[in-house]
């Protein structure tokens, strides 16, 4: 009782400290008796937030004077939310995010491998906060056909034939070297989808593991097929070369090993290792048919049938002989091959936390690329009651926000709502949150969200998105090599 009660004081006179300040200040934006949510200081209480330039000047019991008053009465304030797994990186992409509440959208599981002309592309014209991976797929391919051709897209690099092969030893230094100069061009870590390159050798991954663990680089890794034995191996290479690990969707990756690979996780981090993992909120995954991942024996590794394959173009389900025919085409095909328990165990556990592996956009796309967020909140806090709001707002902000901060210190001033971070702020009525994208309908805005501010610049305001407004920054790596 000691122990709340001087919290209590030393909270109260911090607000009145900021309340002295604050009425000698205008501020740009005040957003007035909301119920703030801060999951690093467990605020939860009725506050009145200011916003100057860029970052969150003042809260306060106190009223506070802005040149825009917004009135939060009845409504949540807080964090925006921070997608680490969004392949989806243009504007068309993140208008979808915004309405989902994604403040930061950022391609981790694969990366980017022209970064300087990614950085450059969106800069000053990005609606949401952006930031990639060094690609070591594209890397690693272009090493063994000994050729830095510039893939269209991720998915060409996927569907390369040069992903078939192994990388001979003598090639390892290259990659090292190539993955070495994207860091230094601001590259948030490795990317490595092992699952996408069937013939690496235990060797050769082992190789960028002991990289990252040299050079305090997080990995983020989509695991090879296998379930428990993948996890293992990936959570192994993490601890013995003492690096850091994303794991990503697990459920989609582990499946009816979901619990135990769960375990495996809070197992590493009770040790102290930095190892941490997501999910998203729907029981199909999403991927290209021409990718190793529909090599011979797909049936068995993934546990489903031709039927349970939705092709996006069209919305049909899948026959062998149109397997035969679009696996030649190419193209993008919904997963379904998950149970709805192994979902609710992942969103569960205390170590997951929410990231949407949304797509490129296309009409038909699969619903998580615009609803991953809204979804955990309609279906995982309202509706099912598996997790408090609190909590889920935990799993989509701060805990994102803590795996970047060794490699990007900005991100300890996102993902929470004190003074002096930076003011990327949702405000919403729980009521009225709500997916609407399905496998049937795709891209589909979510509801809800009334206002939208990131970097202290209102993108969506009244639930409207304002014209050419392009208030993203990139988010960069600050490694030194």
């Amino acid at each position: 009782m000691k122990i709340f009660f001087i919290s209590l004081v030393l909270l109260l006179v911090s607000y009145n400290g900021q309340t002295q300040e604050a009425t000698a200040n205008t501020y740009d934006i005040v957003i007035e008796n909301a119920r703030v949510i801060d999951p690093e200081t467990n605020t939860d209480e009725v506050l009145n937030v200011a916003i100057s330039k860029d970052k969150i000047a003042a809260i306060s019991t106190e009223k506070l004077k802005g040149t825009k008053v917004i009135d939060g009465t009845g409504k949540i304030l807080s964090p925006g939310f921070i997608d680490l797994h969004a392949h989806g990186q243009t504007n068309k992409e993140n208008l979808y995010q915004a309405f989902d509440g994604v403040t930061t959208a950022l391609e981790l599981e694969i990366g980017v491998d022209t970064l300087t002309q990614y950085y450059q592309a969106r800069k000053g014209r990005a609606l949401l906060n952006f930031g990639a991976s060094a690609c070591h797929l594209a890397y690693r391919n272009k090493t063994i056909a000994n050729s830095d051709r510039v893939y269209k897209t991720i998915y060409e690099e996927l569907t390369d034939s040069v992903a078939e092969l192994a990388l001979p030893k003598s090639k390892y230094v290259a990659v090292r070297n190539k993955l070495k100069a994207a860091i230094e061009k601001g590259a948030i870590g490795i990317g490595l989808p092992v699952g996408y390159l069937p013939n690496a050798s235990i060797e050769e991954i082992a190789d960028i593991y002991a990289f990252a663990g040299e050079y305090k680089v997080p990995i983020f890794s989509h695991v090879r097929e296998g379930g428990t034995i993948a996890f293992q191996q990936a959570i192994h290479d993490a601890i013995i070369n003492e690096a850091q690990l994303h794991l990503c969707h697990l459920p989609s990756m582990a499946r009816k090993d979901t619990e135990f690979c769960l375990q495996s996780v809070e197992k590493a981090q009770a040790l102290g290792n930095p190892i941490t993992t997501e999910l998203y909120p729907y029981t199909a995954g999403n991927t290209e048919l021409g990718s190793a991942i529909f090599n011979e024996g797909w049936q068995e590794r993934l546990g489903c049938t031709y039927n349970d394959l939705q092709w996006v173009e069209t919305g049909e389900r899948l026959t062998p002989q149109t397997f035969k025919k679009y696996r030649k085409q190419g193209g993008s095909v919904i997963v379904h091959m998950m149970k709805e328990q192994w979902v609710d165990q992942a969103i569960s556990s205390s170590v997951t936390m929410i990231a949407s592996d949304g797509g490129g956009y296309s009409p038909s796309g699969h619903p998580r690329s615009s609803g991953t967020f809204s979804k955990t909140i309609d279906t995982y806090v309202k509706e099912k009651k598996l997790l408090s709001i609190q909590t889920a707002l935990r799993k989509m902000t701060l805990m994102p926000a803590k795996v970047l901060e060794t490699v990007v210190p900005e991100m300890k001033l996102r993902g929470r709502i004190q003074k002096g971070c930076y003011a990327d702020v949702l405000l919403f009525d729980l009521d009225n949150v709500k997916d609407n994208a399905t496998y049937s309908s795709g891209f589909e805005k979510s509801s809800g969200m009334d206002y939208v501010i990131i970097n202290g610049t209102i993108l969506i305001e009244n639930g409207n998105l304002l014209p050419e407004t392009f208030p993203g920054k990139a988010i960069k790596s600050e490694i030194k090599l």
